[in-house]
């Protein structure tokens, strides 16, 4: 189901126009504040709001919440503590009248969670108790899945079980899933499309391989970063991304041999050491740090620094990591 918002403002939102694909994996990026939890509210009908939401071409605007056919999974998964997890995920579908037994045996063996099927969320992991939340989100068989922030408070293991989770159900089951995240990195990996949104108005929209930062206001531009054109080389078993003369490990296995990649500002130091070299084309001090644009011939950097530098001087970069920008078929 692609749902659309035509003009949508109230307290956090600003005029937003954005689409959200049928059967994709959409992610919605930006800073605290920007917006992003009362986009997925307004899309759910939990919160008021001018404008139209369509889901395909239908007005839902006077649609209640329990009549869209969405599932939102908050950031605190609002499981019952008083249901065990067999119970939590046949709640929505016993008031629907569905078979609740071969359901709710389906979604625990589609989640691998047969065997905390019997135990309460508050002797589950926050790893668990996140997979139990978007199983019984999914459970009810919705037309679109919200997810605000699904990776909060979990470890860097767990992170990835759960990112799997949510691949597998835009991606295999072809559900519509909107999610909001503070991983730049992680949504510009796995979005099938992309949203940015900054001081609740949409800035970018899109396939997040069409992504120019360089077209972005400047703040967005130092959270968000830069993306440049690399060459893609493998070295025994290692990926690097290769430009003008420099080289970055990446740390996911890469298949094509060109594209693009997102360099994080806070993945970029200035130092002595740096093996990319620049010249300062642009630096401006905010209190105890300088936002510092740097020409590197391939395009520009964005760098966010305590270091004083000047306007033409040559520096020294060295990048600890970057993020390959994936395609709208990449998730």
């Amino acid at each position: 189901m692609q749902i659309r918002l035509d003009d949508v403002s109230n307290f956090a939102l600003k005029s937003a126009n954005v689409t959200f694909p049928s059967g994709k994996l959409s992610v919605v990026i930006g800073p605290n504040g920007a917006g992003k939890t009362t986009m997925l509210k307004v899309i759910a009908g939990l919160v008021s709001y001018k404008g139209s939401v369509f889901f395909e071409d239908v007005c839902v605007n006077d649609l209640p919440p329990y009549r869209r056919e969405i599932s939102y999974v908050p950031q605190n998964n609002a499981l019952f503590p008083n249901m065990s997890v067999r119970e939590n995920i046949a709640f929505g579908l016993k008031v629907r009248g569905i078979n609740v037994k071969e359901r709710v045996d389906e979604i625990l063996q589609t989640f691998r969670l047969e065997h905390v099927a019997d135990k309460y969320p508050a002797t589950l992991s926050g790893g668990e108790a996140r997979k139990v939340a978007l199983a019984r989100a999914l459970a009810i068989n919705p037309k679109a899945i919200l997810l605000d922030e699904p990776f909060t408070n979990l470890d860097v293991e767990m992170q990835a079980v759960v990112n799997q989770e949510i691949i597998m159900v835009a991606r295999k089951l072809a559900k519509t899933v909107v999610m909001t995240s503070h991983s730049v990195k992680r949504a510009i990996r796995n979005a099938g499309s992309l949203h940015i949104l900054w001081k609740g108005r949409v800035v970018f929209s899109g396939n997040p391989a069409k992504l120019d930062t360089s077209v972005l206001p400047e703040d967005v531009r130092f959270w968000l970063g830069s993306v440049i054109e690399v060459d893609i080389t493998e070295i025994n078993g290692t990926y690097f991304a290769e430009a003008n003369g420099f080289r970055i490990p990446i740390t996911t296995s890469v298949q094509e041999k060109r594209g693009k990649v997102l360099i994080p500002p806070d993945s970029i130091k200035i130092c002595k050491r740096g093996y990319i070299e620049g010249r300062v084309a642009d630096v401006r001090r905010y209190g105890s740090y300088f936002r510092v644009c740097v020409d590197v011939g391939k395009g520009e950097l964005y760098i966010v620094t305590p270091v004083a530098v000047s306007r033409g001087e040559k520096v020294k970069l060295k990048v600890s990591d970057v993020a390959v920008v994936g395609g709208e078929d990449e998730v």
